[in-house]
């Protein structure tokens, strides 16, 4: 199971514990919290590509 979210916070031995393989954060994308949330739309576009790359 991968994750996606605006922001992580969890380890990757946290996220293993509770059965998260990878997630990914839009703040990956863009830091700035305002932005991310301003332009979640076309992050999330990019986010999805990243995912569907590295997973499929």
């Amino acid at each position: 199971m991968v994750a996606v979210c605006g922001r992580r916070t969890l380890s990757d031995e946290e996220l293993r514990a509770v059965g998260i393989e990878a997630a990914y954060a839009l703040t990956d994308l863009e830091p700035d919290p305002e932005r991310c949330m301003a332009e979640a739309g076309p992050l999330l576009e990019r986010l999805a590509a990243r995912v569907a790359a590295e997973r499929l």
